[in-house]
């Protein structure tokens, strides 16, 4: 029996077989690398301000934009980790059984066991300070062993900066280059493939500018109310509310809300007046506010897709999937559009 077009055949397969391969060698650089195609998108206009300065000199242009970028991203997250080791490690070693932490707790026992409103409610003693003191205890262990545990991330972070530079700087030489042989074999016509690539640029940044700059702003300012209120490790906690930031609707009030309730338990209610107000009318607010001018209508998608998203990418992809999962749904979307604009008399026969 003859099989007509079999080296066709023969090729696709192959091809497919070799792609599948290839995936799983690049696999373990797959996040490194879109984050650099996604940097090369923000730093392209800085880019092309030192070729002007350097007289079309890209190489040099690409190693300092490169450079300066692995300098700015190391410090950041190395100057965080710094911060939470250094509270980590304060926590463990007070919860050893210093006098002050026995006082500290016996007089929070207090004030939450002389509750005038949950003793109205019959919640008398509801707390003992044995119980509580192991568990702080176990928890201070726990914190310990994260410390630990940290310190043998940094070598896979300073890893992970050095690969994802390493693409930026080839990325700036040739993206271009090859965004254009990408197009090329891409069986979708140009106007498609060009809606896609806008789609992902403009993703990109709104997600960069939005999301990080928002998440700065509110987490400096429940950093600094923290401080003022008098919570321990405020600067700690200001950086978790910028990281939870990245939560659309959530976020921050995962973290300023219970404090606001502790307070009120504590027996310290301006305190907890002050965290609610600042907390729901600033930091929460806020974000409808400075989003929109930071980001404009780039990213065209309900607040509802833009969560789910969110929460997905971080949940598929670690960390940085709040970046990943929004322009993955964007493209999605995108090629819906385009199916609706290319099919659109089909459609109409079938629907009718």
């Amino acid at each position: 029996m003859e099989l007509k077009r079999y080296n066709v055949y023969f090729f696709f397969i192959t091809l497919v077989g070799i792609s599948v391969v290839t995936y799983f060698v690049f696999k373990p650089f797959l996040m490194p690398i879109l984050l650099a195609a996604i940097l090369a998108v923000m730093f392209q206009r800085p880019y092309n301000f030192f070729v002007r300065l350097t007289n079309d000199s890209r190489r040099i242009s690409a190693f300092f934009i490169s450079f300066l970028g692995i300098i700015i991203f190391s410090a950041f997250f190395l100057s965080i980790i710094g911060l939470i080791l250094n509270e980590a490690s304060n926590f463990y070693h007070t919860t050893l059984g210093a006098q002050e932490y026995q006082n500290y707790l016996d007089k929070t026992v207090n004030n939450v066991n002389n509750n005038n409103f949950l003793k109205s409610i019959g919640f008398d003693n509801i707390v003992n300070a044995d119980t509580i003191k192991n568990s702080v205890s176990q928890l201070g262990q726990n914190a310990f062993a994260i410390v630990q545990k940290t310190y043998q991330g940094i070598a896979s972070l300073i890893f992970f900066t050095v690969i994802m530079f390493f693409t930026l700087y080839y990325f700036l030489i040739s993206g271009k280059a090859l965004v254009k042989h990408i197009m090329y074999l891409s069986p979708l016509r140009d106007a498609h493939e060009k809606i896609l690539i806008k789609k992902f640029i403009s993703i990109s940044r709104a997600t960069i500018k939005g999301t990080l700059i928002v998440g700065i702003v509110q987490g400096s300012i429940g950093a600094t109310l923290f401080a003022v209120v008098g919570i321990p490790s405020a600067v700690v906690w200001g950086i978790v509310m910028m990281f939870l930031s990245l939560i659309p609707m959530l976020g921050t009030g995962l973290i300023w809300l219970p404090a606001a309730i502790i307070m009120f338990l504590l027996g310290n209610v301006w305190q907890g007046i002050v965290i609610l107000i600042v907390g729901g009318g600033i930091i929460s607010t806020i974000d409808n506010f400075l989003r929109p001018k930071l980001v404009g209508n780039d990213t065209q998608m309900h607040p509802l897709i833009v969560f789910f998203s969110t929460l997905g990418g971080i949940s598929l992809l670690g960390f940085f999937g709040f970046i990943v999962g929004p322009i993955i749904v964007a493209l999605f979307l995108a090629l819906w559009e385009i199916y609706g604009v290319e099919f659109k008399s089909q459609l109409k026969n079938f629907n009718s």
